[in-house]
């Protein structure tokens, strides 16, 4: 065999190399194409991304139901290109309602937010991320009498809702009940709300 024949031989096959890709290559390529199409961080929030282009109607349980507390709506989207999760909610009276911007921290697992509201008073928290598709929070309280701490969990149900139960911390220093809603889908828009909002209960 010539050595210009040996030569040719090698170039074929190295460019018979580059063209034949390894079955996993195109798995490995989808992949890397659909987080370049997806937001930056989302891979980031774990089950909270999955919220992102949502909205939801929150019917309260019984014992809020029983105080008069209205239903809420609920609403997620990315925001800054997609490195900050937003949260938008108002009470289907219109007389209160907050939002809530969501953002990584430098501890896999656990998300820093703010929360401002239309009742003059703000929180700022973090969530962590659950084993189990579940997230817990817990979140200072600045400008609202007699609640110092709030602390929450929700999650995505297997019947498609998702529920959020919390408790607030009193100048007491007890934990007493807080909210509980249970969120379905919905189409409507979130209700206007009204400027001068008042904290709620």
């Amino acid at each position: 065999m010539s050595r210009r024949f040996t030569i040719w031989a090698a170039v074929l096959a190295i460019a018979a190399c580059a063209q034949v890709r390894p079955a996993t290559s195109l798995a490995a390529a989808e992949e890397a194409e659909a987080i370049q199409d997806a937001p930056a961080a989302e891979y980031g929030f774990g089950v909270l991304a999955d919220l992102a282009g949502t909205r939801w109607r929150g019917e309260p349980g019984d014992a809020d139901k029983e105080h008069g507390q209205p239903a809420d709506y609920s609403e997620w989207d990315w925001d800054l290109g997609g490195s900050v999760l937003v949260n938008r909610h108002v009470l289907e009276d219109g007389s209160y309602g907050g939002v809530t911007y969501v953002q990584l921290s430098r501890t896999p697992g656990v998300l820093d937010y703010v929360y401002i509201t239309s009742a003059n008073f703000r929180t700022s928290g973090t969530f962590t991320l659950n084993p189990d598709g579940s997230w817990t929070a817990e979140e200072e309280v600045k400008g609202l009498p007699h609640i110092l701490k709030v602390r929450s969990t929700g999650r995505i149900n297997a019947n498609g809702t998702l529920s959020s139960v919390s408790e607030f911390l009193g100048d007491d220093g007890e934990w007493g009940p807080g909210h509980a809603f249970t969120y379905s889908p919905t189409d409507q828009p979130l209700p206007d709300l009204i400027p001068a909002g008042k904290a709620p209960e």
